[in-house]
């Protein structure tokens, strides 16, 4: 019985997030045009530098930025809009798991991306036809793992975005290309065939998305098995454990002050 109105919180959130993405037309066309204009011009780019098998990076970019772009800009940011509209407090003053309010915020954000995903992917193939060698058990392995990873991470970004209020916005338009550049959206960004010094390619690694990306391009154009990417997958299952952890821990200490000193910001401006 206990567990009802924690399954109840977070099928609201999720359908909540559902109706503010399809709700707006605009909306759709924007979450679904943008990722496929980039991906099939990268595609183009590859194709006429001479690297037609390598197309399908650039598909499968496409396909990723739409869930990373939803993290920074729907995961990431939400608690910030929310608290700016008031609703926060709401939340606070509820007995609404506020773990129940992030997940719902996930599997909408996640169910409601996917469509554009899709969209980038069959565009991509029916315009280019990439070569496809994969080992589907362990791309749609890789998928899931990557996909927790990174929603995990929006939700710690959610706390921090929370508490410093405003400077969150900045900080997304600062982060999102050279995070999206260096994490190997639309190239390998690590491995053999990265362009990047050692030391670059240590610190991107830190990012759930470069490992994921590294991981989906090798089982789903390399055909290569859970046997040889194994350890991205052990290295993000462990990044979406802490990051859950943070993020628990974030908003606690945020819900905390909030209750105690009626301000949600870590600094008084």
């Amino acid at each position: 019985m206990e567990t009802r109105p924690w399954l109840r919180t977070m099928k609201a959130r999720a359908v909540v997030r559902l109706m503010s993405i399809f709700g707006e037309p605009l909306w759709i066309i924007v979450n679904v045009g943008s990722p496929v204009f980039s991906a099939l011009a990268l595609a183009l780019l590859y194709r006429s530098a001479g690297m037609a098998n390598y197309t399908g990076f650039a598909i499968l970019g496409g396909v990723m930025i739409s869930f990373w772009g939803n993290v920074l800009w729907s995961m990431a940011s939400q608690f910030n809009w929310d608290k700016q509209e008031g609703l926060f407090e709401i939340y606070l003053t509820s007995p609404a798991s506020m773990t129940a309010i992030l997940i719902g915020m996930s599997v909408g954000g996640i169910v409601g991306t996917a469509p554009s995903a899709a969209m980038v992917a069959m565009v991509g193939y029916a315009l280019f036809h990439p070569p496809i060698a994969a080992d589907w058990v362990a791309v749609a392995l890789t998928f899931v793992v990557t996909l927790v990873s990174l929603y995990a991470m929006g939700m710690t970004l959610s706390s921090l975005y929370l508490a410093y209020g405003r400077e969150a916005e900045s900080l997304n338009d600062s982060i999102q290309e050279p995070v999206s550049m260096l994490s190997g959206i639309y190239f390998p960004s690590i491995g053999q065939f990265s362009p990047f010094p050692f030391l670059v390619q240590a610190t991107v690694s830190l990012i759930p998305l470069t490992l994921g990306m590294d991981a989906l391009r090798r089982t789903l154009f390399f055909s290569q098995g859970i046997s040889s990417v194994w350890p991205n997958l052990a290295a993000l299952a462990v990044m979406s454990l802490v990051l859950l952890g943070v993020a628990s821990f974030a908003l606690k200490a945020l819900e905390e002050k909030g209750r105690r000193d009626g301000t949600l910001t870590v600094r008084i401006r």
